[in-house]
């Protein structure tokens, strides 16, 4: 494929897949609303999303998140491909924070209503094709062990732990620190570097 061909096909995917599109966060009553409804008002999606204290959350947060993405290197809504007439529908948000430019290392964030865990992969493709990182990192509670098993599968390594840091009914938690290099998830999309991607598109 002509150089100009890969390039457009690329650019033109970068922010859909078959199923899902990722576009950005708005700072609107329907994006507030999904996030304050679906993912903050769910006890369970709020508690293994977010590690601080389990408690009732109130709207204003909505306001909060919408301005806290504005400064991440990637703040999207992953959507749905819904028919015509629907539109997307909103299934949760990507973060992608860039943690020390010079590093170009980055933190991941996701937080996805729970029947829809299922774009860690593309939070990967964009952030080493699209956002120049060298290292992506997480970290997750060990009480979530589904998140665990999916960052696992999806190539991240354990780079860490920290002992106790969260706490969760009567009970403190250790978090795992985990990250995938560059070279690990070009290994994991077989590919041999830069020029190679435009056999992956």
């Amino acid at each position: 494929m002509p150089d100009m061909d890969f390039m457009t096909n690329a650019i033109g995917s970068a922010f859909r897949s078959e199923r899902l599109i990722y576009r950005a966060i708005e700072n609107n009553e329907a994006d507030k609303h999904f996030y304050f409804t679906q993912l903050q008002s769910d006890p369970v999606t709020s508690a293994l999303g977010d590690p601080s204290i389990h408690r009732p959350k109130n709207k204003s947060l909505s306001d909060q998140w919408v301005e806290n993405t504005r400064n991440a290197l990637l703040a999207v809504m992953v959507c749905l491909l819904g028919d015509s007439s629907k539109g997307s529908e909103p299934i949760g948000y990507v973060t992608v924070r860039e943690l020390q430019p010079y590093q170009r290392r980055g933190s991941l964030s996701i937080q996805i209503a729970p029947a829809y865990q299922i774009i860690v992969n593309w939070a990967m493709d964009w952030s080493f094709r699209w956002g120049g990182l060298h290292s992506l990192a997480l970290g997750a509670s060990l009480y979530n062990e589904r998140a665990v098993a999916v960052y696992r599968k999806a190539g991240f390594r354990q780079e860490g732990i920290s002992r106790e840091a969260v706490y969760r009914n009567r009970k403190w938690w250790d978090t795992v620190q985990m990250a995938i290099l560059e070279h690990e998830w070009e290994a994991l999309r077989d590919i041999d570097g830069p020029k190679d991607l435009r056999d992956n598109i």
